[in-house]
């Protein structure tokens, strides 16, 4: 499967990339409505913005001491968690979207996010063992 950390990201950008084209095709094929194409967009950069900031507490804690990563693992799920709280309420008391779009949107592109943020750990944990750094 994914071997290496640069073969991760260009397969996750490529399905990334690919999800947001669809969607963008569908949109200007009017298949789908403008409000519903900025609230799947909205979802996705939420998501973005929170598997970013939880892509760098791992990689800058993942050759720290356990209690270190520990802590930056957790911490960074607690800042996470409320952020992106904060985050969709602000989105849909003040935004007109399409509010099943927008929850779907985050539900998927979470998902598809947090498998990358597992699938880096899983490479970054056999790399520690196998002595590699």
């Amino acid at each position: 499967m994914v071997k290496s950390e640069k073969q991760l990201f260009i397969v996750f950008f490529s399905i990334s990339v690919l999800a947001l084209l669809i969607v963008s095709v569908l949109y200007l094929a009017s298949l789908i409505s403008a409000i519903l194409f900025e609230s799947i967009i909205f979802g996705a950069v939420i998501s973005l913005l929170n598997f970013l900031i939880g892509f760098l507490l791992i990689k800058f804690s993942l050759r720290r001491s356990e209690k270190i990563f520990l802590l930056s693992l957790w911490g960074g799920l607690l800042l996470r968690l409320i952020l992106g709280l904060t985050l969709i309420l602000i989105t849909l008391i003040f935004l007109e979207i399409n509010t099943y779009g927008f929850i779907f949107s985050i539900l998927f592109f979470y998902v598809f996010y947090l498998l990358i943020e597992i699938f880096y750990l899983n490479l970054g944990r056999k790399s520690q063992f196998d002595g590699k750094h």
